[in-house]
């Protein structure tokens, strides 16, 4: 069954989950930093709320969630048929979930997703406005790149955790990067635009990397990957961790 989707952008998640839950009286079915989801049986709709990805109280995008990835095809193809415009997304992660959708917008430029959910995930993944994958933006590495480049010296490995984290535990040779002033800080301590840099957040549920990594690409930064599964990955492999400049093994 198919069924309408709501994505609206909000101040304050916590605050519209209160009033939502009330409106609907059901509780979100996924909620994490800055986002909602919420999935109303009668009417038949998903509701989602994002912070700080537009103005408050306006519409982030519209669409329809169908069950499968064919039916998803069909409509996409009918649409293309009646002559409307069409974008067809790879599946990538978006909004914590693995999707397989299509785009069009109408006149005034609303986006309308076209969209079945793989499964979930536990990072939010690309804007749901369409915008380009974060996996395309940021291409993942793997555990053993990162500790390649932590012993690379024309690599610059940066850690995205945030403030206060980095002292808490860090990877050995990471550079500690606030989440404000990220273009500044990256004049100062990269340097060449095409230096290979990679970023790494505390663990998969954090996006310090994604911000981070995403306004070194958008400042001109070309080599940059992200390691997704962040310190706690690194960690739980048993690799050793630098806590308040002594090994935490």
């Amino acid at each position: 069954m198919s069924r309408f989707q709501l994505s609206l952008n909000v101040d304050d998640v916590e605050a519209s989950v209160a009033f939502y839950t009330s409106l609907f009286g059901v509780a979100p079915v996924k909620q994490r930093p800055g986002y909602a989801n919420f999935v109303v049986a009668d009417p038949p709709m998903k509701l989602i709320v994002i912070e700080n990805e537009g103005t408050p109280g306006s519409i982030n995008h519209v669409g329809i969630e169908f069950d499968d990835g064919a039916q998803v095809g069909a409509e996409t193809a009918r649409v293309a048929a009646a002559g409307l415009p069409v974008e067809v997304d790879d599946p990538h992660t978006c909004c914590f979930a693995t999707q397989e959708k299509a785009w069009t917008r109408d006149a005034d430029g609303v986006a309308w997703e076209l969209y079945t959910v793989v499964a979930d995930t536990a990072h939010f993944g690309a804007s749901p406005r369409g915008g380009t994958p974060v996996d395309m933006v940021l291409p993942p590495i793997s555990i053993e790149e990162l500790e390649a480049g932590l012993a690379d010296p024309d690599v610059v490995v940066i850690d995205a955790q945030g403030q206060g984290q980095f002292a808490a535990g860090h990877l050995s040779g990471a550079l500690d990067f606030a989440l404000e002033g990220v273009e500044a800080q990256a004049a100062e301590a990269i340097g060449d635009r095409d230096q290979r840099v990679l970023v790494y957040c505390t663990d998969s549920d954090c996006l310090g990397a994604e911000y981070v990594g995403t306004l070194l690409v958008q400042a001109g930064y070309a080599n940059v990957g992200r390691f997704p599964g962040g310190l706690g990955a690194w960690r739980a492999s048993g690799r050793p961790v630098r806590v308040d400049n002594e090994v935490d093994a």
